[in-house]
């Protein structure tokens, strides 16, 4: 039932303010892939033990329909509502490892993933958290509420504080928001 009412967030994100683009969403790659992330994970949520077993019949239609939204979200990662992923026909990719707060914006190209030895509770993404187009995260990792990556960039590091911008590879934090200085680089001087 939670997985029910995280797609029907999912969904509202999806159409944002204009409900009339449930006409066009319905068939689109993001629809499908997060539908199917839902149902894979409510299956299971509720037969834990023998999800393994049960999936396996069913591994044609849910390859088949992860080839068309291009999006290959593993049914162990525990992701909240208001999940919205923009451009999945560059793909998007999130570990089983992953923890997942509310309202995670993915741009496409994205990588989630885990280093073999991580363990759950080591790959934390916090609230209202943005990925820039291919954008990657390898874990173990624990990221604060309101990070916005940069666009290519990698994060390998932890970043405990809130509303932080992380740019580079390997990312680093570049800003705080609202705090007008910069707090690793200076930008200028990095442009030479």
């Amino acid at each position: 039932m939670t997985q029910l009412k995280f797609f029907i967030q999912d969904v509202k994100r999806m159409l944002g303010k204009h409900k009339i683009r449930i006409l066009h969403i319905w068939l689109s790659r993001a629809f499908i892939g997060v539908l199917v992330y839902r149902i894979e994970r409510s299956l299971y949520l509720l037969f834990p033990n023998i999800y393994g077993l049960l999936r396996v019949p069913l591994i044609p239609i849910f390859n088949l329909l992860q080839v068309y939204s291009n999006m290959d979200i593993h049914y162990k990662a525990d992701i909240k509502g208001g999940l919205l992923i923009l451009h999945p026909s560059v793909g998007v990719v999130i570990s089983g490892q992953a923890i997942i707060g509310k309202n995670l914006t993915l741009t496409g190209g994205n990588v989630i993933g885990a280093k073999r030895k991580t363990k759950k509770g080591e790959f934390v993404i916090g609230d209202n958290c943005y990925f820039g187009a291919n954008a990657t995260l390898i874990a173990p990792v624990v990221l604060a509420n309101n990070i916005s990556i940069g666009a290519s960039a990698c994060v390998v590091k932890d970043c405990l504080k809130d509303n932080a911008i992380l740019g580079g590879v390997p990312a680093k934090l570049i800003k705080i928001k609202g705090d007008n200085k910069k707090n690793s680089i200076n930008l200028k001087s990095s442009i030479k």
